[in-house]
């Protein structure tokens, strides 16, 4: 529910709070008041443009919303970060004369689009050439699954599930053809590689162990000579003196004056060990010497194998690349190979999941068929009872020979299902069905688009999240009795949703609950308008200007009062009836 609308410097009005009612509100004024201003600040709100002439500076629309029942609207708001006050909130749309726009919901500032689609989904307005849902075709379709929701609901929450799950499903085999065309192309050959590297088993940085060992072999007789000039140097020969000699000479001295000094035995066992530690050096170096010549053909072993591994890396290295590029090593290759390994277990298993997911995706195509069929079965019986609850309607907006019918047909399968739904009009007898936009006059139009509110409203099951509808002279080309039937309807709709109207006719306004006049002034030149809350008195006094152009006649006044005395009787029997139903 809309609760009040701020308005400043749009067109004639420079400053105007108006206070809607829940119910039924109307807009009155004299031509040039600025009642199409009223339209135009809402429509700001929705995040619509604003002409430059009609502002001289700047522009500014606030308007209250009370979130009560709209569950989406307040979880989107959350989300947002906006701030609510006891259930409502502000939004606030502000253009300058230069084309800037602002905009903002509870204090967070937003982009218009998300200030059209937020608000949007509680407020509609209906202007002379603005009824959309009379035109686009999904919004027909969305409208009469709304007015049948209760019954279209569930099957079309069930056929866009399995939509999703085939969708989704598809995507997934088409995945999987192009990866057993990769088996195809890659599969053969990375079998081939694997096994080649399995029977080959090469060792983490073999390759640089072998050329560490070549190296060494290859100096065979330089390290022979150099590890037996060390091991002559600490243990000697017979020729001349030697580590090993020296240290003996050196603790048998020592032990000799530790039996007199006691202190020097700590020294003495040191003395021990480091001959201990030379001894076993002397004896690796010898036994490393020895091993030098151990085995002769160990050079050719290690050239060979190291042939192997080179040539393993270079046939390999490109058909199993890391993420650098071609494996350029063997433990490189050994890591890609691991990876090479998992995408050949998928290559394996990819036949088998197509096999399953294509069966799946066979049941989901007749499952969804079921699901569409079902829907449109649902579309169609609800069409029938949309088409005499519109007809029903037309009948008490004095169009009764004019026939409404609700077409369902075949298009191409959607996410919504198979169906397209089309409104057709003949406005009278003989004529053909044709979209009602084509096939309605200006104020036929008006008629025929309050006529599918009025029915869709009384279809709702939720009274607390009633849409606001605003609209803007729908009663333009019509009179007498049509426009007392309008009125009526509109009262009928404001039962179940906000209704505000701007009107120029007093037989709708005597229906509202709450009437405002956009009262217009002159001082100094300058033209500006207000807007005031009418009390009955004042609403006498307006609907009598309305009647007669004279709000003084005693004559005039007399039928405003009469007229809005049989609006509160009509519009009171209406809600009983109502109620009963």
């Amino acid at each position: 529910m809309l609760s009040t609308l701020r308005i400043r410097h749009i067109g004639v009005i420079d400053d105007a709070m108006l206070d809607f009612g829940p119910g039924f509100t109307a807009l009155t004024g004299e031509t040039g008041a600025g009642k199409t201003m009223i339209v135009t600040g809402l429509t700001m709100l929705l995040g619509g443009r604003l002409d430059r002439g009609r502002t001289s500076g700047s522009s500014t629309v606030d308007g209250t919303l009370s979130l009560t029942g709209h569950t989406e609207l307040a979880e989107s708001l959350d989300e947002l970060g906006a701030e609510e006050d006891d259930g409502e909130v502000l939004v606030v749309r502000r253009v300058t004369r230069d084309g800037r726009s602002r905009a903002q919901i509870g204090g967070v500032p937003v982009p218009i689009g998300t200030l059209s689609r937020l608000v949007g989904t509680a407020v509609t307005v209906h202007g002379q050439s603005d009824q959309q849902r009379l035109r686009d075709l999904d919004a027909q379709r969305d409208a009469l699954d709304r007015f049948a929701s209760a019954e279209i609901g569930p099957l079309l929450a069930r056929h866009r599930e399995l939509w999703r799950e085939r969708s989704a499903l598809a995507e997934r085999l088409a995945e999987l053809d192009a990866l057993l065309a990769e088996r195809e192309r890659r599969g053969t050959a990375l079998r081939e590689a694997l096994e080649r590297l399995e029977q080959a088993d090469p060792q983490e940085d073999e390759d640089a162990s072998l050329r560490t060992e070549i190296e060494r072999l290859g100096n065979a007789e330089e390290l022979r000579g150099a590890a037996g000039q060390a091991a002559l140097a600490l243990v000697g020969d017979d020729d001349g003196p030697a580590a090993a000699s020296l240290l003996a000479i050196a603790a048998e001295a020592l032990d000799r004056a530790a039996r007199t000094d006691p202190t020097l035995a700590p020294t003495l066992e040191r003395l021990d060990s480091v001959r201990i530690e030379l001894s076993d050096v002397a004896a690796e170096i010898s036994r490393y010497a020895e091993d030098i010549d151990a085995s002769p053909g160990r050079i050719q072993e290690a050239h060979e194998r190291l042939h192997e591994l080179t040539v393993l890396v270079r046939d390999l290295g490109a058909l199993l690349p890391g993420a650098d590029g071609p494996a350029e090593d063997i433990t490189t290759l050994l890591a890609t190979s691991r990876t090479a390994a998992i995408d050949l277990d998928r290559f394996e298993g990819a036949e088998q999941e197509r096999s399953g997911a294509a069966s799946r995706l066979a049941e989901l195509e007749e499952e969804l068929s079921a699901a569409a069929a079902a829907l449109t079965a649902a579309r169609t019986e609800a069409a029938s009872t949309l088409s005499s609850a519109v007809q029903e309607e037309l009948r008490h907006l004095e169009m009764p020979d004019a026939d409404i019918r609700v077409d369902v047909t075949v298009q191409t399968h959607r996410s919504h299902g198979r169906d397209a739904v089309a409104i057709l009009l003949a406005p009278h007898p003989g004529a053909q069905h044709l979209p009602v936009s084509q096939a309605a006059s200006g104020g036929e139009l008006s008629r025929v688009m309050l006529a599918l509110e009025v029915a869709l409203s009384s279809s709702r099951s939720d009274r607390s999240a009633a849409p606001v509808f605003v609209f803007d002279e729908i009663d333009a080309g019509i009179g007498g009795r049509a426009a007392l039937a309008v009125g009526q309807r509109l009262a009928r709709l404001a039962r179940h949703a906000q209704v505000i109207v701007v009107t120029h006719l007093p037989q709708v306004a005597a229906h509202a609950g709450t009437h405002l006049q956009i009262v217009k002034s002159s001082r100094e030149g300058t033209t500006s308008s207000t807007v005031e809350t009418l009390d009955r008195p004042a609403r006498i006094r307006e609907l009598a200007r309305m009647l007669a152009g004279d709000d003084a006649s005693d004559v005039a006044l007399a039928h405003a009062e009469e007229l809005l005395d049989e609006a509160r009787v009509v519009t009171g029997k209406s809600s009983a009836q109502g109620a009963r139903r």
